[in-house]
């Protein structure tokens, strides 16, 4: 069942967005007094403070360790250009959207950005802390794409960042671990995560921003983390009061969810096969960074064999998020989630060309006794079909079921609302093809160009409807305002959503034979899993 409804764009957030955008007046350089030391941005409407170092470098003996504070400084430091990125693989080239702007790569890579429209501190804003996608290996905060100038234009501060990346991040080793006062390793690309949003606590107030106000969004794996991780993980309770996430990934929900003991630099219990891949990691930090993101490189298809990411040590995660969320043990702030109709799109250069390929990434993806199962439900009778077969199969895996589920767990405790996107936009149609992962996000950050060549009418009020929703949720939790769409809860029985695509309807039923299909799946494999503890003790 659909509910059609008919937006009128609000006339304030328009005006909002054209005062907020650059080029208007002459930019006005600020000086801000923040904990660690005095800093000064520039903007008229909107000020705009870029690479503020929020944890030490981690480089040499504090590589592979949790961030270490910021040394203090006392001369006012220049906030005009943004951070290099942190040390990440070469990424392909990116697809639609504004285009990535060049930036350098350094391990001293830990800082962030805020875009405020305060004029004084007194003013107490709500904050939006993004945290980038890339499967936790690339990405950073200076995306042209997440630029915070037309939001933070709405009434709010906009504060983006780098985490650390693939194995500097996330590599898991049982030496690392016996360096550790908590006996764990790996996560340190949470802990960074971590870090920034007490650096938000304790400086945001001098930025106009509320600090008892403060909505962490993210996508992909961004969203895997708000969304995932940070939800369950005691080190982040009271850090952040709502969360919106967009796509969340395998992170959470698909098992299995790698354990400390299990894991060895981010792969399964690689030492047990071949003892020759104990890395030295005395050795490992002479390195340079990009020597080792060179040595310890994920795998470009085939990410359940070789990926870094989130790990369960029993410290920054307690246990796989798909089992605590829902529970006492989830933060219980109101959620807004979601997903594209398309997400595996995005990925269409490495989909699979002939159906015997399709048949054996489906029996690496999946326990033996489910790939025929699989197969059955997603059939590719010849070559023609696998293309097809595999993008509808890992949308509704690797996006569609994990963000439902979490969705509907969080559900049991605390407010959700959940939106599905599926316009195609002119570019998306030539870029992609159809509503594909990330293609959503220059619609939240009100990126859609004037160009109608790119984008059509419909776009830009969807992106009137979607940054309006966003901004409305951060500031009161809700995200139903004036001139905005009715946003019904997500909540049994119903479980209603807000779709986003040639027309903004209300869509019911949203369980489904698949979506039942793989959370049998992901209970089976979270099952096989054993107890979090580290075998290195």
């Amino acid at each position: 069942m659909q509910s059609r409804i008919t937006f009128v764009p609000s006339m304030c957030l328009m005006v909002a967005m054209v005062a907020a955008a650059p080029g208007n007046a002459a930019a006005q350089q600020t000086t801000i007094q923040t904990k660690s030391g005095p800093v000064r941005g520039a903007g008229t409407d909107v000020v705009v403070f870029k690479g503020i170092p929020y944890a030490a470098p981690p480089i040499g003996a504090r590589r592979w360790r949790p961030p270490a504070p910021v040394e203090p400084w006392t001369a006012v430091r220049d906030a005009n250009q943004f951070g290099p990125q942190c040390p990440q693989q070469a990424s392909f080239a990116p697809r639609g959207g504004l285009p990535m702007a060049p930036t350098p790569t350094s391990e001293d890579c830990l800082t962030l950005n805020v875009w405020t429209p305060a004029k004084s501190r007194s003013e107490r804003l709500p904050v939006m802390v993004w945290i980038h996608g890339g499967g936790f290996t690339i990405g950073s905060g200076s995306s042209p794409r997440a630029s915070g100038e037309m939001l933070a234009g709405q009434g709010v501060v906009v504060v983006t960042f780098n985490y650390r990346l693939g194995a500097l991040g996330f590599f898991s080793h049982p030496d690392l671990s016996r360096e550790s006062d908590q006996h764990v390793s790996g996560n340190y690309g949470l802990l960074d995560h971590v870090a920034l949003l007490r650096w938000v606590r304790d400086n945001i107030e001098a930025f106009g921003g509320d600090p008892s106000n403060v909505t962490v969004f993210g996508q992909s794996a961004g969203a895997s983390s708000v969304a995932g991780v940070l939800m369950v993980s005691p080190l982040a309770r009271g850090l952040f009061h709502r969360v919106i996430a967009q796509s969340t990934g395998a992170t959470g929900t698909v098992g299995p969810k790698p354990r400390l003991r299990d894991v060895y630099y981010g792969l399964p219990a690689a030492e047990a096969k071949n003892q020759s891949m104990a890395p030295d990691i005395t050795k490992l930090r002479a390195m340079t960074g990009d020597e080792v993101i060179a040595a310890l490189p994920n795998s470009p298809t085939f990410s359940t064999d070789w990926h870094f990411g989130a790990v369960i040590d029993g410290y920054v995660l307690p246990d796989d998020p798909g089992v605590l969320l829902g529970t006492s043990r989830q933060a219980k702030v109101p959620l807004l989630i979601g997903y594209n109709a398309d997400e595996a799109m995005f990925y269409r250069r490495e989909a699979f060309q002939t159906a015997s390929e399709y048949r054996d990434f489906v029996r690496k993806l999946f326990p033996t006794e489910f790939t025929d199962a699989v197969l059955t439900r997603y059939p590719a009778a010849d070559d023609a079909r696998a293309a097809g077969a595999v993008l509808r199969m890992f949308t509704d895996f690797r996006f569609v079921t994990p963000t439902v589920l979490t969705a509907r767990a969080a559900s049991n405790v605390t407010d959700v609302y959940m939106y599905r996107f599926s316009r195609v936009s002119p570019l998306n149609q030539t870029t992609f093809g159809g509503a594909a992962h990330g293609t959503e996000i220059p619609y939240v950050f009100g990126h859609i160009a004037a160009d109608e060549s790119q984008y059509e009418a419909i776009d830009r009020t969807l992106s009137s409807a979607m940054a309006g929703a966003w901004v409305q949720f951060a500031k009161t939790g809700n995200p139903n305002g004036i001139s905005l769409p009715q946003w019904p809860a997500f909540r049994a029985p119903e479980f209603r959503l807000l779709e986003y695509g040639n027309e903004i309807t209300i869509r019911s039923n949203v369980d489904s034979s698949n979506i039942d299909f793989f959370q049998h799946i992901f209970e089976v494999m979270r099952g096989k899993q054993t107890s979090p503890r580290d075998s290195s003790k």
